[in-house]
């Protein structure tokens, strides 16, 4: 976008507002998963919850609903589907047995390893299929939308409506 330019209004301009449409599919797909939930065999919840572990030794239920967002319901029964695969094995605290720690078994490990690399490769052909300059405009699209920061005054101030 080019400095000083104001933001066109998406529900005025009918070409704009048919990209914002098409993003906004895009977008709700992406964060469904759908497709990917069968390629990596496990759910999107299951898998956030597999990063957490392996970044957080010993974690508790509680902690990882509050960071992941998640209910203590949800991460409860994605525990125990985890636990069952063998990824997680739960152990209580010998001085709490209310206090639970959660940790990435080492089959758990391994199957994250498989998980990142499928999704590499996944993205690798993504990017030969772009090629180089659609790969820049789609991560300078990515950075945008996860980096407020680095998003122009104009897109920071826009709100609907104006």
């Amino acid at each position: 976008m080019a400095e000083n330019t104001p933001l066109a209004n998406p529900i005025e301009n009918e070409e704009l507002q048919k990209k914002v449409e098409t993003l906004m599919k895009y977008l709700n797909k992406a964060r469904d998963l759908g497709e990917l939930d069968l390629f990596l065999g496990l759910s999107q919840a299951d898998y956030r919850i597999m990063q957490y572990l392996k970044k957080h030794e010993n974690a508790h239920p509680s902690e990882m609903a509050d960071a992941l967002k998640e209910s203590r319901p949800n991460i409860a029964a994605n525990l125990r589907i985890l636990e069952q695969k063998g990824y997680i094995q739960r152990d209580l605290d010998q001085d709490n047995r209310r206090q639970v720690y959660v940790n990435v078994t080492q089959e758990g490990l391994g199957f994250l390893h498989c998980c990142d690399m499928q999704m590499m490769y996944l993205f690798a052909g993504w990017f030969q299929i772009l090629g180089e300059e659609e790969t820049k405009h789609l991560f300078r699209i990515l950075e945008l939308s996860t980096n407020p920061s680095a998003m122009s005054d104009e897109l920071k101030d826009f709100h609907l409506g104006e």
